[in-house]
């Protein structure tokens, strides 16, 4: 699993997400005690059976000559490949424009076609596993740094009990900002730790920081680093095996350019 958060202020993007890829196993049976009868969990349990450091969550790609950001959750390789050379694959084949919608739906289409490759089917409602790859994808209107997009999307197999409503298409889009609110946060994967301090109800505790039209680029990176580690530590303290781990990784969008803070802003 994975947290990766994005900001939009009036001075550009800020975004962060951590390094940890973490293996699984489904168990999805068991046997009965005494009779070795085999049946089939109501809920199956993934087991974490090993991680690795560093993976490339949060990066940079260039579509119609404009730079846009990607930061990725979920599922750590997609038809044998990670979400990041997906993404950079797909860069080189782009032959668009750079506006948003466009690239934005490329994406997604060229998602599916991982998805349907790696489960051989045509529609992914037909798919026999429910596998997710969560994206925020940070570009800008027209190149104006007023006008920052934000949007995070979904893109799965299976039928999973979230997109039920929507009648399985295979994608969905969960945040978005728009015209006449463009300054927010957003962020994907492991939502819950930092829907947990943002959206606390202790009258005692002040809110956190709302005033984003008011923030600098500068506190900006600070904040998406500080939701992002608080999720690791949350998780390194807490009765689990942490999905999501350090070093936290941050980076800026600019309508200039991409800038990684590998080293910390």
């Amino acid at each position: 699993m994975t947290i990766a958060v994005a900001l939009a202020v009036p001075d550009g993007i800020a975004l962060a997400a951590d390094t940890q890829t973490t293996w699984h196993i489904t168990i999805a049976t068991a046997k009965q005690k005494g009779t070795d009868k085999v049946f089939e969990l109501a809920q199956p349990i993934l087991m974490p059976i090993g991680w690795s450091r560093m993976a490339r969550k949060l990066f940079a790609i260039k579509m119609g000559g404009a730079p846009f950001a990607v930061a990725v959750s979920g599922a750590a390789l997609l038809n044998n490949k990670t979400p990041f050379s997906i993404f950079k694959s797909l860069e080189q084949a782009y032959k668009g424009d750079s506006v948003y919608d466009g690239v934005l739906n490329y994406l997604i289409e060229g998602l599916k076609t991982e998805f349907k490759t790696q489960f051989g089917v045509d529609h992914l409602s037909e798919a026999s596993q429910v596998v997710d790859l969560g994206f925020v994808l940070a570009g800008y209107e027209e190149g104006d740094v007023s006008r920052p997009l934000l949007r995070v999307t979904s893109v799965y197999s299976g039928k999973p009990a979230w997109a039920e409503a929507a009648g399985y298409p295979g994608h969905l889009t969960s945040w978005q900002n728009s015209p006449t609110s463009r300054f927010g946060c957003c962020w994907t994967g492991r939502a819950e730790f930092i829907n947990h301090v943002v959206n606390h109800t202790n009258p005692a505790l002040p809110p956190m920081a709302v005033q984003f039209p008011w923030m600098t680029l500068a506190d900006a990176l600070d904040y998406v680093r500080f939701l992002a580690e608080f999720t690791c530590d949350f998780q390194r303290f807490a009765a689990m095996v942490p999905d999501c781990g350090r070093p936290v990784l941050t980076a800026s969008l600019t309508p200039e350019g991409y800038r990684d803070y590998a080293g910390g802003a």
